[in-house]
């Protein structure tokens, strides 16, 4: 820097000249151009955003129009004396709802403090929460974190299917909406009927939603009797009901509760002590161990697969349903069904049928029946169905052969010997059908002779292994053959005419009353004479059975003819009993 006088001078001289004049004001205006241009785009792209937010917001569903109440509810069966004998649960309807006022305060607040702690402070949408997510999100690069109200989750399920969009651009969408919707909403609802809602409506993993549902899935218990470890397991889920999951993931899910209890800690809603009992208590034991014991078998029982095909009947005829309605209606409708099930009858029902010192023995009189069916596709493409036919000339040269075996493994060994050979590399199996079933079969219903109840009832014998499978006791025909004659003529004449199984009658020919035809006996003409009707049941006589009938009189069938037929736990009931060979002989 020239500091000397001609230096100065010649400074002095280049600030007034005019091209340095020009120079800077051009500079001024250029800056005062980007200034007004800056403060032009800002208010353009924050009109921009304002009338982008606001069409978004028009979009949303309407107020009035959205439903946030839970639907899809568990129904219910009940026995003839009000005990519950089975749920039916249709998809996403394994719930039973409670009010607020049956939810205790630790399970409402161990929610609000790990989901949404501002609840009754906010009118539904938390501020905070949004401004903290977002500067979490710059720090993470992540902005998925969420900033939900328990509001905002209660329209994200009910309205918008749960949030499951697949890219940025409609979560943000969907997001604009449901802040939009939950600020409505608040101005509608109260808070408790909002967080009521949101606690019946959530998934809490293992098919259970709601809280109710959920106390009995993991802790085998009503939901009021839940303390605050039990109920800091339950918020955990929320969050991710398979990841949380407290059987499937009992690590994650412990890291979890143990921020739901710091979060009630640290806001109030328990105390030290109260946390401290909490965090060390062994409460996935416990959990575990409930797991077991509902962990047995889930197939409907035979009673209640024909209830169903009945109630489905019912609801089409009686109220025109469609058969997806009744099904929807039956499986998610909350509906409570009384039946005329006397458990006790049952249950001696089961212990007979599940007792195979009842039945023949397996292996000499019994054996298991396999039907098979398989169709593949071979790499040329052409498709090949075997049926029984097939399998019986497969072993056609082995003696041995048949379609009934002493256990499940040896007719199993065939069907894999079969496939081993026909099912060759890049095959393509199709369909497959295994059916090993033990023969004879058998079925029984037992009535209530005073009514026409049906008391107890079992289709078949054997393993159930589905739902809804074969009832023999409903659903198949049978010709009943001399059975009828015990329930048309021997019964009646023992209940009401005075007779016994020790009562005469002379077995010789005979002809039908009225007729000039000849009763005839399955030995082709021979007569043992005076015969009692104990040896007339168990010879299935014929000229003994239309004497007996005749003497009786056909009017004592009327209904109802019978007053005492077999006893269980001392209560008299009919008794239906069919034994099946089904294709044994």
């Amino acid at each position: 820097m020239d500091f000397s006088k001609k230096g100065t001078a010649k400074k002095q001289k280049q600030i007034k000249s005019t091209s340095r004049k020009i120079a800077s004001k051009a500079k001024v205006s250029a800056l005062r151009i980007l200034l007004v241009a800056f403060v032009f785009f800002l208010v353009v792209g924050a009109f921009t955003g304002l009338g982008v937010l606001k069409g978004l917001a028009d979009s949303a569903p309407s107020i009035d129009q959205i439903n946030v109440i839970p639907t899809g509810f568990t129904t219910n069966i009940y026995d003839k004396d009000g005990n519950l004998i089975e749920s039916l649960i249709g998809a996403e309807s394994n719930r039973v709802y409670v009010t607020i006022d049956e939810i205790p305060k630790v399970v409402q607040e161990a929610f609000i403090s790990i989901e949404d702690e501002r609840f009754y402070d906010h009118n539904g949408i938390d501020v905070r929460g949004i401004i903290r997510a977002f500067f979490t999100g710059l720090s993470r690069g992540d902005f998925d974190q969420g900033a939900s109200t328990i509001t905002q989750q209660l329209i994200k399920n009910q309205v918008f299917n749960g949030g499951a969009e697949d890219n940025f651009t409609d979560r943000f969408i969907r997001k604009i909406q449901e802040q939009y919707l939950a600020l409505q909403l608040e101005e509608r609802l109260d808070k408790d009927l909002i967080l009521e809602y949101y606690l019946n409506n959530i998934n809490l993993g293992a098919g259970s939603y709601g809280v109710q549902t959920a106390s009995k899935r993991y802790f085998g218990k009503d939901v009021s009797e839940l303390n605050i470890s039990e109920a800091s397991v339950i918020a955990a889920i929320a969050q991710s009901p398979t990841y949380m999951n407290p059987i499937t993931n009992q690590e994650n899910n412990s890291e979890r509760r143990a921020q739901v209890l710091d979060n009630m800690k640290s806001l109030g809603h328990i105390t030290e002590e109260e946390y401290n009992v909490a965090i060390n208590d062994n409460v996935y034991a416990r959990i575990q161990s409930v797991n077991e014991e509902q962990s047995g078998s889930s197939y409907y029982s035979y009673f209640v697969d024909e209830l169903i095909e009945q109630a489905l009947e019912d609801l089409q005829e009686e109220k025109g349903y469609t058969y997806t309605q009744a099904s929807n209606a039956l499986y998610s409708g909350g509906l409570s069904i009384y039946t005329t099930l006397d458990s006790n009858v049952q249950k001696v029902l089961d212990d007979v049928y599940s007792n195979e010192d009842y039945f023949p023995e397996v292996g000499k009189s019994s054996f298991w029946e396999l039907n098979y069916a398989l169709s593949i596709q071979k790499k040329d493409g052409t498709t090949i169905h075997f049926h029984n036919d097939d399998l019986e000339d497969f072993f056609a040269s082995d003696s041995s052969f048949s379609f009934y075996y002493s256990s499940k493994e040896e007719a199993e060994a065939r069907v894999a010997a079969f496939k081993e050979v026909k099912v060759e590399e890049g095959d393509l199996i199709l369909a497959e059908n295994v059916s090993i079933v033990l023969q004879p079969q058998s079925s029984m219903v037992i009535m209530d002779q005073t009514n026409g109840h049906v008391v107890g009832l079992i289709g078949g014998r054997g393993e159930k292994l589905g739902n809804r499978t074969l009832n023999r006791a409903t659903n198949t025909v049978r010709q009943p053959g001399s059975v009828f004659k015990i329930f048309s003529t021997y019964l009646p004449a023992l209940d009401s005419a005075n007779m016994t199984l020790a009562t005469p009658i002379d077995d010789a020919p005979f002809k039908y009353p009225g007729t000039e035809k000849t009763v005839s006996n399955w030995n082709n003409g021979v007569y043992e004479g005076l015969t009692t009707l104990r040896r007339g049941i168990y010879r299935s006589m014929n000229v003994v059975t239309v004497k007996t009938l005749n003497e009786i009189t056909p009017k004592l069938l009327q209904w109802p003819p019978l007053q005492t037929v077999v006893f269980i736990q001392n209560q008299p009931f009919i008794l239906r009993f069919w034994i099946m060979m089904e294709s044994y002989y």
